[in-house]
């Protein structure tokens, strides 16, 4: 029994040698785990304020652009409408300068050829009402009525 008493205490101290070694490995697995948590924590901070910054930078620079394309509508608006009218415009001198050549041509061809224009333009308005005014045939009256 004495034996058996020595071979279980032997075996209590073994199983406690292993128990406190597996401890001290498990100890020292949370320590470079902390160790590490501990760097990354280090080095993710600052990076989460550089991407803050990052971030706050490109919505500046992006509400810049919003800004350059409002204006760049904007104009290319108003510059739709002053095309319009400067054509508008434009349209209407043109009109009234080819209407005023058109006068003055007729005026100085009237001026210069004079009564001969007219005869003969009289005398072709005559020919062309006498071939447009048609005769009525006159209808015999019927024997016996």
């Amino acid at each position: 029994m004495e034996l058996a008493r020595g071979a279980l205490f032997v075996a209590l101290a073994v199983a406690f040698l292993v128990l406190a070694w597996m401890f001290l490995r498990l100890a020292s697995i949370f320590s470079a785990t902390e160790k590490t948590i501990k760097e990354v924590s280090d080095q993710v901070v600052p990076l989460l304020g550089k991407t803050h910054v990052t971030v706050d930078n490109i919505n500046s620079q992006l509400s810049q652009l919003d800004e350059a394309v409002g204006d760049v509508a904007d104009i290319t608006g108003e510059l739709d409408q002053t095309t319009a009218v400067i054509t508008r415009g434009v349209r209407g001198g043109v009109i009234k300068v080819s209407s005023a050549t058109a006068g003055l041509s007729k005026g100085i061809s009237a001026f210069f050829g004079g009564a001969e224009n007219q005869v003969k333009k009289r005398e072709g308005t005559r020919i062309v009402e006498e071939r447009t005014t048609v005769s009525e045939p006159s209808i015999p009256p019927k024997e016996g009525a």
